[in-house]
């Protein structure tokens, strides 16, 4: 199943302001979103740099709810991710067929 890379910013909305020095809290508020949307709360990681949590999920691929846990969290980005896997069979199988049906 694929995976998401949710850009949190760890200091808005407002939701997440009595987060902004608990960082064990913000983990189990963003978990409790994600998981009342029906994924995977795998991790989550605080960038050194900036005031960004980047939450590891799994299983966040309906649009609907990527949409929705992104309006809660006030999430910047979110990438979607495959694992090695995936990519060496699944997308290129998926590839080669696509190919194989064009007109050429």
């Amino acid at each position: 199943m694929p995976r998401g890379w949710l850009a949190v910013p760890t200091g808005t909305p407002p939701e997440l302001e009595p987060y902004r020095d608990d960082p064990r809290g913000l983990e189990r508020y963003v978990r409790a979103v994600v998981e009342g949307a029906g994924a995977r709360f795998e991790a989550l990681y605080f960038d050194v740099d900036s005031p960004v949590a980047y939450a590891l999920v799994e299983g966040l691929d309906d649009f609907i709810s990527i949409k929705a846990v992104r309006s809660i969290l006030g999430a910047v980005d979110f990438k979607k991710l495959i694992t090695v896997d995936q990519a060496a069979d699944e997308a290129v199988r998926r590839e080669r067929d696509i190919r194989g049906r064009l007109p050429h």
